[in-house]
């Protein structure tokens, strides 16, 4: 017999069985396990993207040109 989400725990908790033993027996599919780890990857792969790009970027503030010259100290200017 299936318990209605509302019910009081069986149990005996004093709870409403959704906020109690529901999610105790509810288990996630290998499925929804797969595409949960495969979504916090992707995040934690576009953060990370975006942490070291943000660090590129700051090590190349000195360089107006964006890496492609070089400074001369010689000269005092940028080749």
């Amino acid at each position: 017999m299936k318990i209605n989400r509302n019910a009081p725990c069986p149990c005996g908790s004093g709870r409403k069985y959704k906020h109690c033993c529901l999610r105790k027996s509810e288990t996630a599919s290998p499925r929804k396990k797969l595409i949960a780890v495969l979504a916090w990857l992707t995040v934690a792969g576009i953060t990370l993207f975006g942490i070291v790009n943000i660090i590129e970027r700051a090590r190349n503030l000195d360089d107006p040109s964006g890496g492609s010259r070089v400074w001369s100290e010689e000269h005092q200017h940028w080749h």
